[in-house]
């Protein structure tokens, strides 16, 4: 599986947000990752949404059982057109579906590090931040923009929803972008320059480890 994809993405993405959150975990992304569809359709319990990323997790007394669902087509698309290298258009779509699987991985087990519980609406609202900041950060890396009002409406206004949703899950969705919208925009306004500067970091620590 590695030797297929190259340089293991989906790592590369967990070490990033580790770092970034200052969130260090010792489970790998990679030894819990499922790419086969007819798999995670087995596993995956009837009536949930059939999307190309899914965290799947059985919780018992003492532990959690959890896979990483994300469609082989995607890393195969992202290991041909790296996003760490160059982030656009054409990839990014991809890009924010394998982000996604590993932000909600990452959040999940370091709070269960901590024997932290954490909500479906937790998960997705922190996943919308995470593909902010990390967008943002490539790009600028990459030298490509630095205009967060682009980055902020490409990434929360111009979005569509699952067809096959329940209403519950709709709104689940639907809060996580709304709200993830709002912290972004204070985020933009607050440190619209630097996002390497201290107080920046710190704001997306003190955020990532609210209740």
């Amino acid at each position: 599986m590695s030797n297929f994809w190259g340089p293991l993405l989906l790592t590369q993405l967990q070490w990033h947000l580790s770092r970034l959150y200052e969130t260090p975990t010792e489970y790998d992304i990679y030894d819990f990752l499922i790419t086969d569809p007819a798999i995670a359709r087995a596993i995956t319990p009837q009536g949930h949404c059939s999307n190309e990323e899914r965290l799947l997790v059985s919780q018992s007394e003492q532990h959690l059982d959890i896979s990483v669902y994300v469609n082989h087509k995607t890393l195969t698309q992202l290991n041909y057109d790296d996003p760490l290298k160059d982030l656009h258009e054409g990839n990014l779509s991809a890009f924010m579906l394998a982000l996604e699987s590993v932000s909600h991985f990452q959040y999940l087990c370091w709070n269960a590090n901590y024997d932290k519980s954490v909500t479906l609406l937790e998960l997705e609202l922190q996943a919308e931040v995470d593909k902010y900041v990390m967008a943002l950060t490539l790009l600028r890396t990459q030298g490509t923009t630095t205009d967060t009002n682009t980055v902020h409406r490409r990434l929360f206004n111009n979005v569509h929803f699952h067809c096959d949703l329940e209403d519950q899950d709709r709104s689940r969705y639907q809060a996580a972008n709304h709200y993830a919208a709002k912290y972004c925009r204070n985020l933009s306004d607050n440190f619209p320059t630097d996002q390497n500067q201290p107080d920046f970091l710190s704001e997306l620590r003190r955020f990532y480890r609210l209740t």
